[in-house]
């Protein structure tokens, strides 16, 4: 029979696709036929839908409401009673899956409520889930804990939405907004991002932009787009949106999911950062991937989450980085 392993991931798209990487070291330690489901944040964990690797997936709207009133967090309960799991990774160091873990029926749970992993503060995000991964896996299996996604295959989204060989991703929108904060911090200027079309369009380089439907809206400035550019905002779930970016010569992102879904499919990201720490935070750097970090390291960088954010008015880290260093880097790759 093979492993039954459930993993507890229930974070933003970033966080979701970080959390990948526990996925091939799973398979390398206990076979390519275990059975992995997944706990994940409603609507991220349809990232999963044309994943082979992943079984069955558990998606949670409210994750902090409690197990008695949490239909989402029962039903994985319930589950586990009816076919309990061999293993129950937890990869949440907070305390709001502690209750649901407890009552599950597995032979074996890791992470919290049981032990709790503390994250060095400068080190990545995947690199602190190393330590969770490294209770329980060998050395080896650890060698493929690098993130990793599967979605739509790239040759079928290049035809459904007649999109050339050659093409590079703009992701202009970004919907990060600190609570109490006057600006969207991450945010590079909505002037850059059209003169950066501008340049790519002199360069004869076709751009897709993408988004969200619910930023829709916002890409209202931008129109009419020059021929040079295809719209796909709003026209692509997530397995899509990772075959389109594995397709792509390049993403130009700042802060965003899409810089991390990149990043798990080796497609070269040029990030623009400013006030969040890209050593922790930012796409995720392999030996298979290309990441390119834009920041003017200003001394008051970081900033993300703290008073010093909150009293900014000028975004000057964001401000800084220019469309010509931009395209430089774009005809670079």
């Amino acid at each position: 029979m093979p492993t039954r392993i459930l993993v507890i991931r229930a974070g933003q798209l970033g966080d979701t696709a970080y959390a990948s990487s526990i996925i091939e070291p799973l398979r390398h330690h206990y076979g390519e036929s275990t059975v992995i489901d997944w706990v994940a944040k409603a609507g991220i964990g349809t990232i999963f839908h044309e994943d082979p690797r992943i079984n069955n997936i558990f998606q949670i709207k409210s994750r902090r409401v409690p197990l008695l009133f949490n239909r989402g967090k029962l039903s994985v309960v319930l589950h586990s009673f009816n076919s309990p799991y061999d293993i129950v990774v937890n990869l949440e160091l907070g305390n709001i899956f502690n209750d649901m873990v407890r009552l599950m029926r597995a032979h074996k749970k890791i992470g919290m409520p049981y032990k709790y992993f503390e994250e060095p503060a400068e080190t990545h995000a995947v690199d602190n889930l190393k330590l969770i991964f490294e209770s329980f896996l060998t050395r080896e299996d650890l060698e493929y804990a690098t993130p990793s996604l599967i979605g739509t295959d790239t040759n079928t989204i290049k035809q459904k939405f007649d999109l050339p060989t050659d093409y590079y991703i703009l992701v202009p929108a970004n919907s990060h907004i600190v609570k109490g904060a006057s600006i969207n911090h991450r945010a590079w200027p909505t002037t850059y991002w059209k003169s950066l079309m501008v340049m790519m369009a002199e360069a004869g380089l076709t751009t897709v932009v993408i988004g969200g439907k619910n930023e829709l809206p916002f890409f209202e400035q931008f129109e009419p787009y020059s021929p040079n550019v295809i719209s796909l905002v709003g026209k692509t779930d997530f397995p899509q949106l990772i075959g389109l970016i594995k397709g792509a010569k390049g993403v130009i992102t700042t802060d965003t999911g899409p810089s991390h879904i990149a990043a798990a499919v080796n497609t070269p990201v040029i990030a623009l950062i400013g006030p969040t720490n890209f050593k922790r935070t930012g796409p995720y750097q392999t030996e298979y991937n290309q990441i390119q970090i834009l920041s003017v390291n200003l001394d008051c960088s970081p900033c993300y989450h703290t008073e010093r954010l909150l009293k900014c008015t000028d975004n000057k880290c964001m401000s800084s980085i220019t469309p010509n260093s931009v395209i430089e880097l774009i005809q670079l790759l």
